[in-house]
């Protein structure tokens, strides 16, 4: 398997098993002070990840053909991550628990940085990928 391909499948892999890892507790989908409305859409979020993260995880498997929506459906999990800090009132983890959100210079290394992390990653394994074939 080529260092693209293996990229992408890191990447689709994250993006199918990451909401279980990373909202699957107090924090999230468990928090005593979220309101079941709120705790539909975090499950809501579980969910799509998981369906784009293994869609992309069975595109790849079909060769080269399957490249691209490989890369490109678990990006667009990662994008939306991403974009949803433009609404109103979104903010990252740190909003509740600053003790669990690191912080770089005064700059906190919330989800925005998960998200631009893996879509440049998924950049990265497509490009690499690309040039392979």
């Amino acid at each position: 398997m080529s260092a693209g391909r293996k990229i992408l499948t890191f990447v689709a892999g994250a993006t199918a098993v990451g909401g279980f890892l990373v909202d699957w507790n107090r924090t999230h989908l468990f928090n005593p002070d979220w309101p079941p409305h709120a705790r539909f859409h975090d499950a809501q979020t579980i969910s799509i990840g998981a369906l784009l993260g293994t869609a992309g995880l069975i595109a790849l498997r079909q060769g080269e053909r399957g490249t691209a929506p490989g890369a490109l459906l678990p990006a667009f999990f990662w994008a939306s991550m991403g974009t949803a800090f433009a609404f109103p009132g979104a903010e990252g983890l740190q909003s509740e628990f600053p003790d669990r959100v690191p912080r770089l210079g005064g700059v906190w290394i919330d989800e925005r940085f998960a998200a631009a992390g893996m879509l440049g990653l998924g950049v990265l394994g497509y490009t690499l990928e690309r040039r392979q074939g």
